[in-house]
């Protein structure tokens, strides 16, 4: 059984990616002028994606069928079904605090930390990569445009780290303990994430007369999100810099240096993080103890 769990959860780790990565070429590329004709395979990457979709609700249904579930495993049923991408997030048959990222890793604070230097790192040097096109892309447009290559060349790029930003959200806001002050602290990346959708949904909805019908829909509101798109550089160019600081407090680099400068507000900054640590500790000791219980239970049936 467990080896049959690996191996769906594999599968479907690589069938989450795929989905999304056509996704996410399809968001940056439907939201240009153009952009799905000019696209390679564009009707044949819609048709995967739609056939890939219902995998995921079926996926699920099975997995309430064999695993112990509460009221929080059909909401988050409803959320793949809508967002597939979420399923990046489940959790392991019968353990809620394991998650696959290719093996199955414990969600405590040190997963936490780990997943967060790796995608640091990797979005901080594809954004880096990325930088003098986006500033191309700002100052002039049109270069990019009636060049093929650089064109698709950015596109692709953007699809890229757009896809990378969603991933990253998904798993550190599942992982986090404090899901308020991830939102509060991550704002930018969700900005990051929505406001391509946002101008791709106001391209559908000028474009296609059917779309119009819907009341709550203004055509003439979305169609000022899609004019602030090129802005979306803008707030890259600044994730990109604020990814910068975060690693260098990750990593260490200013510890020392803000330790002799305050050394009041570092005791309690580290203070702070040992009574985070310890209530780590209490959590581990009960899930032990309970362990044991069931254990004994098991032993004595």
């Amino acid at each position: 059984m467990q080896l049959i769990e690996a191996v769906n959860a594999a599968i479907m780790f690589l069938i989450t990616v795929v989905f999304l990565t056509i996704m996410a070429i399809i968001v940056q590329y439907g939201q240009l002028e153009s952009g799905l004709e000019r696209l390679l395979y564009a009707p044949q990457l819609l048709m995967l994606l739609f056939i890939c979709w219902p995998i995921f609700a079926i996926e699920r249904i099975i997995y309430l069928f064999f695993c112990q579930h509460r009221w929080k495993s059909y909401v988050g049923l409803v959320f793949i079904i809508l967002l597939p991408p979420i399923r990046l997030a489940t959790r392991r048959c019968n353990h809620a605090n394991m998650i696959w990222l290719f093996g199955w890793r414990l969600t405590d604070s040190a997963c936490y930390t780990e997943l967060e230097k790796q995608f640091l790192l990797s979005i901080l040097f594809l954004s880096l990569f990325m930088s003098p096109f986006w500033v191309t892309e700002l100052i002039a447009p049109d270069k990019l445009n009636n060049h093929e290559l650089l064109y698709h060349l950015v596109n692709l790029g953007n699809a890229l780290i757009w896809e990378l930003f969603v991933i990253e959200f998904i798993i550190m806001f599942s992982i986090a303990e404090k899901k308020l002050f991830y939102l509060k602290k991550h704002w930018l990346e969700l900005l990051v994430i929505i406001l391509p959708m946002l101008a791709l949904a106001s391209i559908l909805v000028s474009r296609y007369a059917l779309l119009r019908q819907f009341k709550f829909i203004k055509p003439e509101n979305l169609l000022k999100i899609a004019r602030i798109r090129r802005i979306l550089n803008i707030y890259r160019t600044r994730s990109v810099f604020n990814r910068i600081l975060r690693i260098l407090i990750v990593v260490d680099i200013f510890k020392q240096f803000y330790q002799y400068r305050n050394p009041q507000k570092y005791l309690a900054l580290l203070q702070e993080q040992l009574a985070q640590k310890e209530q780590e500790v209490i959590k581990i000791k009960q899930r032990i103890q309970e362990t044991k219980q069931l254990i004994n239970k098991m032993g004595h049936e």
